[in-house]
């Protein structure tokens, strides 16, 4: 095993959590991984770098050590990264970001494409919030939009800061002859007996969907495993099956969306960045246009 950044991260998390289960909830890793990746290092370190007691763990001797060394290099790494990013900045006027599925996305383009129009944009994508997470932290991301679910968003890794830019209520894409596209809104109980699509995306989607029908009475009948990406509509139109998805959107020919009653959960997209970094006092103003643009955007939506 050779030691990485990653490893010595882990190592300041854990002191800082002093709990094993704190620290596996902030790396997002299972606790017995974080506890054999521990295992490993003590190996390579050649002893116990943490006590362990019935309250949480403390660093013995060797990891005060190990963690001194660890938090001066990990520093000059980050003092490394955000030389790069404004060297980057003053050089070539570029902001790098990063997002998973979301329908602002577009708006978050258009505001910068206002605000700083000789800016060039690199865009990363990702179906994972924790792989698009990762990129942020690395440095290899300026700014990352994510869309998760109200009730199971991730623990930010220190040293990330967020703005909240907008919720957003389900909605049940179906067929346009479909009976329950007659109604203003539908129940998750009238869902029942529905084929399912599911998204096979890799955060868990498809348990996330048997923990929103569960509620409910019933287990969905998945007929469907498509990506965060694919051919959603043409499935619905073609075989009458129904989809939870992201609410502002028009529906196309031949199909409706429609508001779905008694979820207790919604969409949240969300810009979040380095603390401290070129873009921190932007970010407010990037996400207050966004919510215009998109207020905007689902008035002229009901309109049509």
């Amino acid at each position: 095993m050779q030691l990485e950044l990653h490893h010595l991260r882990t190592l300041r998390t854990v002191a800082a959590a002093g709990s094993l289960n704190r620290a596996a909830a902030r790396l997002r890793l299972p606790q017995p991984a974080l506890s054999r990746q521990l295992r490993r290092l003590e190996d390579l370190f050649g002893g116990a770098l943490f006590d362990r007691h019935h309250d949480g763990v403390r660093p013995t001797p060797l990891g005060r050590v190990v963690l001194h060394h660890a938090a001066e290099i990990l520093d000059e790494c980050a003092a490394i990264q955000d030389d790069l990013a404004r060297h980057r900045e003053r050089q070539t006027g570029v902001i790098r970001l990063g997002w998973t599925s979301s329908c602002v996305a577009d708006l978050l383009l258009a505001v910068l494409s206002r605000r700083f129009p000789d800016t060039r944009v690199e865009v990363l994508i990702n179906d994972s919030a924790r792989v698009v997470t990762d990129w942020l932290v690395h440095g290899e991301i300026d700014v990352a939009l994510l869309n998760e679910a109200t009730n199971a968003q991730a623990p930010r890794p220190d040293g990330l800061a967020a703005e909240h830019v907008l919720d957003e209520r389900p909605r049940l894409l179906l067929r346009a002859d479909h009976p329950l596209a007659r109604r203003p809104a539908v129940g998750m109980a009238e869902l029942r007996d529905e084929r399912w699509i599911a998204i096979a995306g890799p955060d868990g989607c498809i348990a996330a969907l048997h923990r929103w029908c569960r509620p409910f009475g019933f287990a969905p009948l998945i007929a469907h495993h498509l990506p965060l990406h694919g051919p959603h509509e043409e499935v619905v139109r073609h075989d009458g099956s129904v989809l939870l998805t992201q609410g502002w959107r028009p529906a196309a020919s031949g199909l409706a969306r429609r508001p779905v009653a008694g979820l207790p959960w919604g969409s949240r997209h969300t810009l979040v960045y380095r603390e401290g970094c070129a873009w921190t006092k932007h970010v407010p103003v990037f996400a207050r246009m966004m919510r215009e643009a998109h207020r905007a955007r689902v008035d002229t939506c009901a309109l049509l």
